[in-house]
């Protein structure tokens, strides 16, 4: 029997329509899942292009730490202290000191991997104080000033490797070469003078022994007093924005208390998100999280603010100054902007040629930094990324009328025998991000441009006076 041919049953037109439907049905879902990778991709490379420009660096090479994480919020002024409890005085981690005004709460972040923490005196540092000497290879430096100090002396420790640093340019002084360099921080945030003057001359009358002093200062000395002198405190007293929230704990002021209550919840969701965003293995998450990070800073340093007005307004309440367990000297009145000014940068400059004066009688090198901000004009042309950040704060208005007076001023301390590196234009030639918050602190690439600088200009000035 022969083969008889295959017959094909042909499609019904309920059939044709169903694969119809199924052809058109693949297509639309690859349409789709080729524009989900598009939109996904868009997403992952848009920012990863933003971090690699920012940071100089890919994101998935990003390995932060803890260390990290407690100098951003060290740099926003938060710091990170859990407390395990409800306690609000517990959170604060800033104490009284008899000499030195505030200073850290002793035994803070001890798990450090640096081995930095809040030392016996309060300072963050790898010793405690008095450092003795062990042997005559130790060379001993000392560095005084605000904040950007205590990022100067911290970057020293954690980065002692580069090339840029203090500590290694240092190694091309011959007699330098082969010594074992120990940073001592005596810096700490919202410090001006004299409080460097004060502090120096404390802890060389217990015997610390110092082979050089580094002093980085000039943006608190005009940025902090105005602060004090609206609440009629002096303006060589510290800095009102940081002794009056301790003084209103010891006072139990209820309002004051509340207001850190409310400061302490945003301080502790900032750290979680910061937390998160250190943890970030994709620049999409990276992007998402810096944005909540820049949210909750902002209403954090609202809440700094709007703190500093409560406190003048209680400041001037004669009856809370006759209870205060907390003696601060009050001026009658307060002075006026041209007044104010003159005695600042007359502290500023009269306490550094104290510290010279003091330093030169030990045979102690002494080199003053003015250090670089963004609201005084230079030629910097600033990026996107800094112009987004510079909020309006209580800081501007003083830099913007003290700092071309302190710069000035300035100008004569080398007639008096100071070494003095003014920073202020280090940044203009630079196109990156340099400037990190609204305050005055550096990204991490303009800490390295920072510290280079400083450490080249103090070579320099060595090699000029070596024989």
């Amino acid at each position: 029997m022969k083969n008889l041919p295959l017959f094909k049953r042909p499609s019904t037109p309920i059939e044709e329509k169903s694969a119809k439907r199924g052809v058109v049905s693949r297509e639309l879902l690859g349409i789709v899942g080729i524009n989900l990778a598009l939109i996904l991709l868009i997403l992952e490379v848009v920012p990863l292009l933003f971090y690699l420009v920012t940071e100089q660096r890919f994101i998935y090479t990003h390995n932060r730490d803890k260390t990290a994480t407690n100098q951003l919020l060290e740099q926003i002024g938060v710091r990170e202290q859990p407390t395990g409890n409800n306690d609000d005085k517990n959170a604060i981690v800033e104490r009284f000191h008899p000499f030195f005004g505030y200073v850290l709460k002793p035994g803070l972040f001890a798990d450090n991997p640096f081995g930095l923490r809040v030392n016996n005196y309060g300072f963050f540092s790898l010793h405690d104080y008095p450092f003795i000497r062990l042997n005559d290879n130790q060379f001993i430096i000392g560095i005084f000033g605000g904040s950007v100090a205590v990022d100067f002396a911290n970057y020293e420790v954690t980065h002692k490797e580069l090339s840029n640093t203090l500590i290694q340019q240092l190694r091309t002084v011959p007699e330098l070469a082969n010594k074992e360099f120990i940073i001592l921080n005596f810096a700490h945030g919202g410090y001006k003078q004299p409080q460097q003057l004060l502090i120096l001359n404390y802890f060389l009358s217990i015997g610390q022994e110092l082979d050089l002093v580094v002093n980085i200062d000039g943006f608190n000395e005009v940025a902090l007093p105005p602060l004090n002198n609206q609440a009629s405190v002096p303006v060589s007293m510290p800095s009102f924005q940081h002794i009056q929230p301790l003084t209103a704990l010891a006072n139990t002021n209820i309002p004051v208390v509340l207001a850190l209550a409310e400061m302490n919840e945003t301080r502790e969701k900032l750290v979680r998100q910061i937390q998160r965003l250190e943890n970030c293995k994709l620049a999409s998450c990276y992007a998402w999280n810096s944005y909540q990070v820049n949210q909750l800073t902002r209403r954090y340093q609202s809440q700094v603010s709007a703190l500093d007005t409560m406190q003048i307004e209680l400041r001037q309440n004669e009856d809370d100054l006759a209870n205060s367990l907390i003696s601060i000297p009050q001026n009658p009145q307060v002075l006026p902007d041209d007044i104010a000014f003159d005695k600042m940068v007359d502290i500023w400059f009269n306490s550094s040629q104290m510290i010279h004066q003091t330093l030169a009688n030990k045979n102690i090198p002494y080199f003053h930094v003015i250090q670089p901000n963004q609201y005084h004009p230079t030629q910097r042309t600033f990026t996107a990324e800094e112009i987004a950040i510079f909020d309006d704060n209580p800081y501007i208005e003083g830099v913007i009328q003290g700092y071309p007076r302190l710069l000035a001023r300035g100008k004569d301390l080398p007639n008096f025998g100071v070494n003095v590196i003014n920073a202020v234009t280090v940044f203009d030639t630079k196109p990156e991000t340099v400037y990190r918050d609204s305050c005055c602190h550096y990204t991490p690439r303009g800490q390295e441009i920072f510290t280079e600088y400083i450490g080249n200009s103090i070579v320099n000035r060595l090699q000029s006076i070596t024989p």
